[in-house]
């Protein structure tokens, strides 16, 4: 689990969209669609589901700004998971900038609906 600190600036989209410096992530599609299913962003849990591997590929990058422990992510109160990581990238490709998520738990896993599951 990472915790995350705020001793750094939010990163603009133009910036987050390059590459960091020898650190990379990568994240399955249907694992960016579960982390927004999971955190209650169920309209952009579909579009992660038919999104392009350009677009996966983007979140992957702001994955990487976002696994930086002093990376500011508006969040408070919990650590923050890699599940986490991947719903706050998708938010931030799909809606231009970072939010908070719909829910601040996770649903249960069981009642994920199978277009979700690997």
């Amino acid at each position: 689990m990472l915790t995350h600190t705020s001793s750094m600036e939010p990163l603009p989209l133009s910036e987050l969209l390059k590459a960091r410096p020898r650190f990379s992530v990568h994240m399955p599609k249907r694992l960016i669609a579960s982390a927004l299913w999971d955190y209650g962003e169920d309209a952009l849990a579909q579009r992660a589901l038919g999104m392009s591997e350009e677009e996966r590929l983007q979140i992957d990058r702001i994955c990487a700004w976002y696994e930086m422990p002093d990376y500011p992510l508006p969040m408070t109160g919990q650590r923050i998971t890699h599940n986490h990581v991947a719903a706050f990238a998708a938010i931030t490709y799909f809606e231009g900038a970072v939010r908070p998520l719909a829910r601040s738990r996770r649903r249960p896993a069981k009642d994920r609906p199978a277009d979700f599951d690997d």
